[in-house]
């Protein structure tokens, strides 16, 4: 091959090479720009540089916060990095303690120096200018407290609090002004000086929409009053916000009582008077349609709960004016009905039906068997002298018994029985499972000892002194002790008691008294030296039943005066009396403090003749009754009482053994006012009966006044007679007239009692309504006394 045919050949390969380059590189560049395309495009931030570190913390201007608190409310500690947002956060969350009143921070670039002022902590709350609110209620509405830190939030916050306790006192223009007095060592008294400002009464009350009843009536259904100037022991006759509201309430129940079940208070407008001193009430109402019950029906998903056997318990007739409250105490009627038939977990639903167009209500009363629940635990706060044991006897449940409501109430009516305690609540609260409850008992003690040296004055005793020590809960076990000593113009008179009420931890009460009585029976016209030893013992029979067991050894001296009757002076001389007794005692009261319901009797018997000189049987009984009149608040009374003394081996009744009634137990009449009496024997005549039977009805008056002022008031009408002498009834002689008919008496009257700071004072106001002409009446009774 020649030279240029070789250089031809390789021109043309070296041309080819070339020419495929050109053709493959635009195809490797699309398809390199379409594989960029196709995936994401990674971008990178860069990151920011972190904050210097923090090589120190500094803190300055504490005074009792140690500086290691401080930095633990930081965000950051010594070596972390430095920046302004935790910076914020931390000084945020340091003035958020309200330790301090000032924080600042100072960051070098390497040290952060943190300067405080911490606030001053309050030493005394002072409260000057007030007298329509006690200190005691001003400290307790005010939240800050000797201690505690000082901070002029808290101070504002409190002052809006006791201007609003003085609106509810109807003080609207009283102003409160804080002062701080600086103290050593960053401490500070605060002042509350306070302008109470006149009070802001109520000018008038007025009524929109009613048509039923006037204003009058509905205004008697209010707490708040209008103000008058008669009214100046009265609390209620200025304007509060939150006794228009309780107001509204009492108008709703006042018509629901009375039919009107649509009943609504539109709305309730106080506005200020032009003078800015008083306000006029408004209240606007709506009173519906007046209904009455239609059909009343029990369900009973309980076999042995008979719908027509629980019927009579509840208290709703058919056709009879509707009544809200009749449904409430029906619930509770069948509630108890079922209880005492072993269903204490049945639950009772109402249901209501309302038909517009008759304007009747018809009621269906389900009974449904309810989840058994039981007592987990029984807790008891409160009693910081009473043992706890003595409370938890009365309870009618203990732990791990199936709860039942009806005992609960029991056991509450048992544990304020005791006298003890000014109140006793008991709580149901959920146990540790749905199936069990934990019962919360408090009780607020009261004082249950007496030291006491007294004196007084009562119509019947003239002046009285008194000596006396009693505990009726000895060391807190519940125990009774007395000592006393007492004398008045009647009598003289040393007695010591002492009752252990659960004997060898049984439920058996046992005791003993010993007594000394000097007295001068004018009324009888004779002088009387008792002394006596006496043992007692009592058990319970039942729930509401106890029998108690006595034995009395006394010895009685009589010494007639010169003109008394000629049956004392026949009965002069000592005798010695051997007596055994006994007694039943059956209550069903639910308050044997102030009760509203139930039943009380006594019935006892003594007999003597067990040795001593006297022999004789004596029979007394006690009947009574509790029970609300027409409205819950009036309370009806009644009592019967009633004795028998008989004397036996051929003796005749002493003298100084007979009933002699009056006074206390005949208002109206005086001690011994009442029964035989020998009318030749001068004015103190009277020679006492064998036989008794008095009644009392009374009925309890609603508290008109509030309850702290201590009064109550009761009407009364007590009747009855005494009379019966063994020996009969001799003719009228020179020396003797004994008249003994067993005349019918009667009195009425009023009965005001008073809690007075210098002790109880009673005054009974009794007017003789039937009487015979011998009786020895006493219209005013008074009788009050003191104890140092």
């Amino acid at each position: 091959m020649s030279l240029n045919a070789l250089l031809f050949a390789r021109s043309w390969r070296a041309a080819t090479v070339l020419a495929a380059l050109v053709l493959l590189t635009p195809a490797a560049a699309f398809a390199q720009l379409a594989d960029t395309k196709s995936q994401p495009v990674q971008t990178t931030t860069p990151a920011e540089p972190a904050g210097p570190v923090i090589q120190q913390i500094v803190v300055r201007g504490t005074q009792r916060i140690e500086a290691g608190t401080v930095v633990s409310y930081l965000s950051f500690r010594q070596g972390d990095n430095y920046d302004e947002q935790t910076a914020d956060r931390s000084l945020k969350t340091l003035f958020a303690t309200g330790l301090f009143s000032d924080v600042k921070f100072n960051w070098d670039g390497s040290a952060l120096t943190i300067n405080v002022v911490e606030n001053p902590i309050l030493n005394q709350v002072v409260f000057e200018g007030n007298s329509k609110v006690s200190e005691k209620d001003l400290t307790k509405e005010v939240q800050l407290k000797p201690r505690q830190v000082f901070t002029r939030a808290r101070v504002q916050s409190d002052v809006q609090r006791i201007i609003e306790l003085y609106r509810r006192n109807g003080k609207f223009a009283a102003t409160v002004d804080p002062q701080i007095i600086q103290r050593p060592q960053n401490r500070v008294d605060l002042i509350f000086s306070i302008m109470e400002g006149p009070t802001t009464g109520v000018a008038r009350i007025s009524f929109l929409g009613n048509k039923a009843f006037d204003d009058d009536t509905l205004r008697s259904q209010l707490a708040t009053e209008t103000s008058e100037w008669w009214k100046f022991l009265s609390s209620n006759d200025n304007y509060d916000p939150d006794r228009l509201t309780f107001d509204r309430e009492q108008l709703r129940r006042f018509y629901l009582k009375r039919g009107y079940a649509d009943f609504n208070v539109v709305s309730a407008v106080a506005e200020l008077t032009p003078d800015r001193q008083n306000f006029y009430i408004t209240f606007t109402i709506s009173e519906g349609e007046l209904y009455k019950f239609g059909k009343v029906t029990i369900d009973s998903k309980i076999r042995e709960l008979n719908p027509v056997t629980l019927r009579p318990s509840v208290p709703i007739q058919d056709g009879s004016t509707y009544d809200a409250e009749q449904i409430d105490k029906s619930i509770d009627a069948l509630t108890n009905a079922a209880g005492t038939k072993g269903y204490a977990f049945a639950e009772i639903h109402p249901r209501i039906k309302r038909d517009r167009a008759t304007h009747t209500i018809e009621v269906i009363f389900n009974i449904e068997q309810g989840p058994r629940v039981y007592v987990e635990k029984i807790n008891i706060t409160g009693n910081q002298r009473t043992l706890d044991k003595v409370i938890r006897r009365e309870f009618r449940m203990v732990e791990g018994d199936a709860f039942n409501r009806v005992l609960m109430d029991r056991s509450r009516t048992r544990i304020r029985g005791l006298g003890f305690f000014k109140d006793v609540d008991i709580k149901p609260t959920q146990g540790s499972a749905p199936d069990k409850t934990v019962l919360n008992v408090a009780v607020t003690e009261q004082s249950t000892g007496e030291l006491s040296l007294g004196a007084g004055y009562s119509s019947t005793s003239s002046f009285v002194g008194q000596f006396s020590y009693t505990e009726r809960n000895l060391f807190g076990r519940c125990q009774f002790v007395r000592v006393s000593l007492s004398a008045s113009q009647i009598s003289k008179e040393f007695q010591l008691s002492f009752t252990e009420p659960y004997f060898l931890d049984r439920p058996v009460s046992a005791g003993f008294d010993l007594y000394k009585v000097l007295s001068n029976f004018d009324q009888a016209g004779y002088q009387g030296d008792s002394s006596a030893a006496g043992l007692r013992l009592g058990f319970p029979t039942s729930e509401y039943g106890s029998v108690g067991l006595r034995y009395t050894y006394r010895t009685d001296t009589i010494h007639p005066f010169t003109n008394a009757p000629l049956a004392v002076r026949l009965a002069a001389g000592t005798a010695q009396t051997s007596l055994l007794g006994y007694s039943y005692s059956y209550s069903t009261v639910d308050d044997p403090i102030r009760p509203h319901k139930g039943i009380v009797f006594q019935f006892s018997q003594d007999f003597a003749g067990f040795g001593g000189s006297l022999k004789y049987i004596r029979t007394e009984s006690v009947f009574g009754k509790y029970a609300p009149l027409i409205w819950d608040d009036l309370i009806g009374k009644i009592v019967i009482r009633g004795g028998y003394i008989q004397a036996y081996g051929g003796q005749s009744v002493r003298l100084n053994e007979r009933f002699f009634k009056g006074g206390d137990s005949f208002r109206g009449f005086k001690v011994a006012g009442i029964g035989p009496r020998d009318l030749h024997g001068g004015p103190n005549s009277a020679i006492g009966g064998d036989a008794y039977v008095i009644g009392s009805a009374e009925a309890r008056l609603p508290d008109f006044l509030p309850t702290d002022y201590g009064i109550s008031l009761s009407l009364f009408t007590d009747f009855g007679t005494l009379g019966h002498i063994d020996q009969g009834v001799p003719p009228c002689t020179i020396i003797s007239c004994v008249k003994d008919n067993m005349g019918f008496r009667m009195s009425a009257g009023l009965s005001v009692g008073w809690k007075s700071p210098f002790g109880p004072v009673q005054i009974d106001i009794g007017v003789p309504l039937i009487k015979q002409s011998y009786d020895k009446t006493e219209i005013l009774r008074f009788s009050a006394g003191t104890g140092l």
